[in-house]
């Protein structure tokens, strides 16, 4: 569009008048699709400067306003200035006459770029914690004028332009999250076709210009799930938008480039017990070993498949046993797909492999990772964070599969998706069909509810365990992506005392949160307890809240909601006094926290010494299977925290979670047996007492 700026400027200043209404004509061009680009700025200054004599009265003044649009002027006098947050629950945020956002109760607009970010931003986070659009109760011209205003915001911070003088890159990128989220309330805000549709045009626009992954992920996906998608006119951008955020199939465009016709797979699998079954299978479904097969090295492996319409394509897969280092070949040129098949050791083996991972330059653009072990989406926002633009398929619970006599895998659920997916490529499927056979290929978990593949359309189930922003809300809740998070150091020696942090609660880092979140779901898959109130994952993170005074004295809070398919879900938010809590002692306390809101809830059913010591069994069993090696420490201060008997100790409840059956490795009746056994009558007696396991007030 910059080409046909300069060409209508051309045009304007052939008869030597470059006149007022030729000008608003350009500019009209330049909004034409709702944003001003850097490019679309660099050709109104050409224009500007090469035509600088010609201009009639009030034409440069046109241009100009658009090239470099100013904070607006202070209200008229006497106009009503409207308070965005009466409740107080979040930052005061006023929207004035002018529709300026600002933090001055009077109206006065913001007097920079810093202060118009910090307001957007406060109304942001307003129309992120709102039940209803926050500019719902604004009347249709404020709203216009809004929207006016929110236009002249995003022309100060194109993403492919330099940040204003004064702003950095992450504050301008910040001020164009903002101002996403306060478009979209004003979208969902405004039923009028003519001030929806330029709205909704100007939110498709930004979307589509926006360069950083992450954000533009969040505005699609909540665009996606806005209430304004009923109306058939939003609904169809929003499909559209979507597309981009959930390709509808495998980078072939890529793979297949040049008349390439050979997919190159990099396979590692557990080891132990996976690398016969794996390969074994493999050669049955017509898989031929290319020179000497050898466990403890590199085994490749060929296969030609003929497709109608498609063709031959070869699939040449080598694979190796590990478990730390599965994602070494994520920067080879000449592997397509990466994989894994084996244990997740609590999702560490993951973990580990993102760390030992190589960098890319493109985030992986290109890659397809399928890695089948259990709870994987447990790790999604960690591989995402390193490899975003890698197409990835995970494990939503377990999988499963089966073994001989000698404890080797025959098959398993891993293998035959991938027998699924190969086929699929061969048939150049799209991820509609790939999703489907690899879901029917896992057979093995009867009884599930749920996909356990996730795969690059599993749209809703990726954001309530993504968190791309980091503030420790999960994208399926958070509407306003926070750029700006500050990382508060961890505090070990007061980990368990509330502590007032010297920033507010929305701009704390709160991976560790999602974490916490993402751990309660994975120790309840392997809770004898906790499966029968979580079995299908529904624990979502909400982040940090500030307490407020006369709140409770809640170290986690647990609130319970409907998801979008009608069940069940429960949001867990973490007491920002404790964003200085280590990462092993918030995964562990959230686990007990969350078996104790089951018991009060009513959910479980115990007796008052069952529970508690259920929730110190997940207690312990967080610990053993985290990174950190500070247990007895933590485990010890823990007691203290929740008035328990000190007289437990941490290798009576270790001793007791080994008595489990089956794969109850968090805890069920035997083990609550053999605890209550181990720790003697007292202290069983002692825990059927109310203040014992409940936090202690810490003032």
């Amino acid at each position: 569009m910059s080409t046909t700026i300069r060409k209508m400027g051309t045009a304007a200043a052939a008869d030597r008048k470059f006149t007022l209404d030729e000008a608003k004509a350009i500019v009209a061009r330049a909004k034409e699709n709702g944003i001003v680009s850097a490019s679309e700025k660099t050709s109104l200054r050409a224009i500007m400067a090469q035509h600088k004599d010609l201009f009639q009265a009030g034409a440069l003044d046109t241009l100009k306003a658009l090239v470099d649009p100013q904070v607006p002027g202070f209200p008229p006098p006497g106009s009503v200035t409207t308070n965005l947050t009466p409740a107080g629950s979040d930052r005061a945020v006023y929207l004035n006459a002018s529709g300026v956002f600002t933090t001055s109760a009077d109206g006065k607009p913001p007097a920079n770029d810093l202060e118009l970010g910090d307001a957007v931003f406060r109304a942001a986070e307003a129309a992120d914690n709102a039940r209803t659009p926050l500019l719902g109760t604004a009347s249709k011209d404020l709203r216009a004028k809004t929207f006016e205003q929110i236009k002249l915001a995003l022309a100060r911070v194109p993403a492919d332009g330099t940040p204003p003088a004064g702003m950095s890159k992450d504050q301008a990128l910040q001020l164009r999250a903002s101002t996403g989220s306060v478009l979209l309330d004003l979208i969902n805000a405004s039923p009028e076709a003519e001030l929806r549709g330029p709205a909704l045009k100007t939110y498709e626009a930004l979307v589509k210009a926006e360069t950083d992954p992450r954000l533009r992920e969040n505005l699609v996906f909540h665009l996606s799930n806005a209430a304004a998608t009923s109306a058939p006119e939003v609904k169809s951008v929003s499909d559209a938008l979507l597309k981009t955020m959930a390709p509808t199939s495998p980078p072939y465009d890529k793979w297949f480039a040049n008349g390439n016709k050979t997919v190159n797979l990099a396979w590692t699998v557990g080891e132990g017990e996976f690398w016969k079954g794996f390969t074994g299978y493999l050669k049955n479904n017509g898989f031929k070993a290319v020179g000497a097969e050898n466990q403890h090295g590199v085994s490749t492996y060929e296969a030609t498949i003929n497709k109608p319409g498609v063709g031959e394509t070869k699939f040449r897969i080598s694979v190796r046993e590990g478990g730390t280092d599965i994602l070494a070949p994520m920067n080879d040129k000449n592997t397509q797909i990466v994989g894994y098949d084996g244990h997740s050791n609590w999702g560490r083996n993951m973990t580990a492999s993102v760390k030992n991972g190589p960098q890319t330059d493109d985030g992986a653009d290109g890659k397809l990772l399928f890695y089948n072990l259990c709870v994987g989406k447990g790790v999604l926002d960690k591989v995402k964070d390193k490899y975003g633009n890698a197409q990835v398929v995970t494990t939503y619970a377990a999988s499963n599969f089966y073994t001989d006599g000698q404890g080797q895998m025959t098959r398993g659920e891993g293998v035959q998706a991938l027998m699924a997916l190969v086929n699929g490529v061969a048939a150049r499927a799209d991820w509609n069909s790939l999703h489907t056979n690899m879901n029917k290929a896992a057979d093995i978990g009867w009884g599930r509810t749920w996909d356990n593949y996730i795969t690059p359309i599993s749209t809703q189930t990726r954001e309530k365990v993504l968190d791309r922003d980091n503030d420790g809300q999960a994208d399926y809740l958070d509407k306003h992506f926070n750029y700006s998070t500050f990382k508060v150091a961890e505090d070990t020696a007061r980990e368990f005392a509330p502590v007032k942090q010297d920033r507010p609660a929305t701009v704390l880092d709160g991976t560790k949160v999602l974490v916490s979140a993402n751990m309660i779901n994975t120790l309840s898959e392997f809770s004898g307890i906790l499966d029968r109130v979580n079995p299908d994952s529904k624990v979502i993170a909400g982040g940090w809240y500030e307490p407020r005074p006369g709140d409770p004295k809640d170290v986690v809070r647990f609130s319970e909601q409907k998801g979008r398919d009608g069940k069940t879900e429960w949001v867990m938010s973490f007491n920002a006094r404790y964003s200085h809590m280590s990462e092993e002692a918030m995964r562990a306390t959230t686990a007990y926290e969350f078996n104790r809101f089951m018991q009060d809830s009513g959910k479980l059913r115990m007796t008052p010494e069952d529970s508690k010591l259920a929730g110190v069994l997940v207690f312990a069993q967080s610990l053993a299977v985290d990174e950190g090696y500070r247990d007895r420490e933590v485990f010890t201060n823990f007691l203290k925290r929740y008035n328990l008997p000190e007289t437990i100790t941490l290798s009576q409840v270790t001793t007791a979670l080994a008595a489990h059956t089956g794969h109850n490795y968090a805890g069920d009746s035997a083990a609550l047996q053999n605890l209550k056994t181990a720790i003697g009558a007292a202290a069983v007696e002692q825990l059927k007492k109310p203040e014992v396991g409940v936090p202690v007030t810490v003032i």
